[in-house]
C-alpha cells in the first residue's frame, strides 16, 4: 500500500506547483493590462534632431512637400511639437482630444463663411517614427504629416 506520509507530501507538492503557476499567470496577466493601459503622461516620443514633411491635401491630391528640421527636448509639450498642425486658408481652433503614450487626437472648430468643424491625429509606431492627418468636416483630408527622428542634438540652440 501507500505510504500515507509519502501520499502528503506529493498533495502538498502538486498544491504548490498549482499555487506558484497560478501566480505566474496572474503576473503574466497584470503585465499585459498594464502595457495595454499606458499612462498617458508617459508619450513615447524620443527627444532629439527631428525632420517633419507636411504636406496640403487639394482635391484629393498631395500637394508638395514642406520639410521643417527642429530639435525637441525631453521636457517638450507634445500638443505643441507634434500636434501643431495648422489647416491652410482657415482659422481654426484645437480642442484637446485624447492623448496616449503613442497617439495624440483632437478636434477643430474653424471659423469662417461657412464656419466647418475637423479633427487631427498623429500616431507613433515607434519612438523615432510617426504619422499624421487632418481632416475637415466638408473637405475630407487636407494635411498629411510624417516625422522621423534623426540624432540627438548638440545644443540648445539647434
Amino acid at each position: 500500500m501507500n505510504n500515507p506520509i509519502q501520499t502528503a507530501r506529493q498533495l502538498s507538492r502538486s498544491a504548490g506547483v498549482r499555487r506558484s503557476l497560478g501566480l505566474a499567470l496572474l503576473a503574466a496577466v497584470s503585465m499585459g493590462s498594464m502595457s495595454s493601459h499606458a499612462d498617458p503622461g508617459d508619450f513615447q516620443a524620443m527627444p532629439g534632431l527631428w525632420k517633419t514633411v507636411t504636406r496640403v491635401i487639394n482635391h484629393g491630391q498631395p500637394g508638395q512637400p514642406t520639410i521643417h528640421w527642429h530639435c525637441v527636448d525631453e521636457g517638450a509639450d507634445p500638443w505643441v511639437v507634434f500636434a501643431d498642425l495648422s489647416v491652410p486658408g482657415e482659422q481654426c481652433q484645437r480642442s484637446y482630444g485624447h492623448r496616449r503614450s503613442t497617439a495624440l487626437a483632437w478636434t477643430l472648430s474653424c471659423t469662417g463663411h461657412p464656419a466647418v468643424n475637423g479633427h487631427g491625429r498623429v500616431d507613433f509606431d515607434s519612438a523615432e517614427h510617426y504619422t499624421g492627418s487632418v481632416t475637415l468636416d466638408d473637405r475630407g483630408e487636407v494635411v498629411q504629416v510624417e516625422g522621423k527622428r534623426y540624432a540627438a542634438c548638440t545644443s540648445p540652440s539647434d
